[in-house]
């Protein structure tokens, strides 16, 4: 059974969310999932949560593990220089990236708030086996663990938040 909120109200959500311990400022947020498409698309809805609420925002998707991420975009974004294709950040406002594997212990401290996005095979369904590069990730990194908040996005119409129970 779908949930009743829809994608744009889990993301307003979150946006308030972020808001909590990011009023101001330069603001860096990582959209990680493995599914690279699945990470753009509710970036670009985050993207538009942000703006909303009438504050400038970025939209960037970055090769896997973002090693780019740092040098490219995210220290000029914050420096207020010129990053990407020729943008300049005003003093508020919010780079939204996406990508897989952005919670490496290499990219994960670039991120002022970051979500995990997860989906699981339907009921009764067997789960797929992953390649070995996407396990020893999962394993390694343990994104949900390191991130701000984990999504459930086997509907991404109808997203849910996950609150996971680390103790």
């Amino acid at each position: 059974m779908p949930s009743e909120n829809t994608v744009d109200t889990l993301q307003r959500s979150l946006r308030d969310l972020m808001r909590q311990n990011n009023r101001a400022g330069r603001v860096v947020v990582a959209i990680d999932s493995l599914d690279r498409r699945a990470a753009g698309e509710f970036a670009d809805g985050f993207e538009k949560a942000i703006t909303e609420e009438g504050t400038t925002a970025f939209r960037i998707s970055l090769a896997d593990g973002g090693p780019e991420a740092r040098e490219r975009f995210v220290a000029p974004f914050r420096a207020g220089e010129e990053f990407g294709a020729g943008f300049v950040a005003p003093a508020d406002a919010v780079l939204v990236v996406d990508g897989r594997f952005l919670h490496t212990p290499e990219v994960r401290g670039l991120w002022n708030f970051s979500v995990w996005l997860e989906s699981n095979p339907p009921l009764g369904m067997p789960r797929p086996e992953l390649p070995d590069a996407e396990k020893h990730y999962l394993r390694t990194a343990r994104p949900k663990a390191a991130a701000s908040v984990i999504v459930e996005n086997s509907d991404p119409a109808h997203p849910v938040q996950v609150f996971g129970d680390f103790c």
